[in-house]
């Protein structure tokens, strides 16, 4: 396995482990409720909290969400990656969570680091096919394949609290309480 899979997985395990964490210590929230609230089987529950299977995107943001996080871009210095975007009356959290995550990357891809799709998918291990798709959500990536599209443009994916006081989640620290700022305000 290439050295940026293996620290995708292990970002992604990290992540879940905290999702865990929260959901067990903090929250108290038993599995089969989580599952109800993100719209899966107690059993993919059981599974993502284990590592033995792969979670979308779109239930990594929902798992988050039920525990009142959200995922967060961070730069090799901590900095949140920014992306201010307004949320469609009718449209859904993951939905928007997804256009938000997705359309920092693209904007900082073309902007900043003035990266072509080729040169990203190419560090990243996947198609350039793959990198078009999820910059205009034709297709969403799995969450490997974002935690890959993130780590390949130099930044990580982190959890931060929904509410004050925006703490961004620290890899090493127990979860308690989040931390980040929001980039917009919450509705």
């Amino acid at each position: 396995m290439a050295p940026l899979a293996t620290d995708a997985q292990r970002e992604l395990a990290v992540l879940t482990d905290l999702l865990t964490a929260v959901r067990t210590d903090h929250g108290n929230l038993p599995q089969h409720r989580l599952a109800s609230m993100v719209g899966v089987s107690t059993n993919s529950v059981i599974d993502w909290e284990s590592g033995q299977e792969s979670l979308t995107l779109r239930h990594l943001i929902a798992w988050a969400h039920s525990l009142a996080l959200r995922l967060v871009i961070i730069d090799a210095f901590g900095a949140q990656i920014r992306y201010p975007l307004a949320r469609d009356s009718a449209e859904a959290w993951d939905a928007y969570e997804l256009r938000r995550l997705t359309g920092a990357l693209r904007d900082v891809r073309e902007g900043s680091l003035g990266l072509t799709q080729l040169e990203v998918a190419r560090k990243a291990g996947v198609s350039r096919s793959s990198i078009r798709h999820w910059e205009v959500l034709t297709t969403p990536p799995r969450s490997i394949g974002f935690i890959r599209w993130t780590m390949a443009l130099g930044f990580r994916i982190r959890l931060a609290q929904l509410r004050p006081p925006h703490r961004i989640l620290s890899l090493a620290e127990r979860p308690g309480l989040p931390t980040a700022e929001p980039d917009h305000q919450i509705p």
